[in-house]
């Protein structure tokens, strides 16, 4: 029995998509602090989501 976790790229990147997202809604508001915020927590987020997909469909 594997005690290696099975979705390591979507446990840390789902988080960063979502607080992201929410920082983008207040950057679009006006505060632009927080749309460079989002733009950082974006990126990472969603390129781990997409390492996930790839690492996934590769041991597929």
């Amino acid at each position: 029995m594997s005690k290696a976790a099975n979705t390591p790229f979507y446990l840390a990147g789902v988080p960063l998509v979502a607080v992201g997202a929410a920082f983008a809604a207040i950057g679009a508001a006006g505060q632009t602090a927080f749309g460079w915020t989002a733009i950082g927590l974006l990126v990472p987020g969603v390129a781990l989501l997409v390492a996930g997909i790839w690492r996934n469909r590769r041991q597929a």
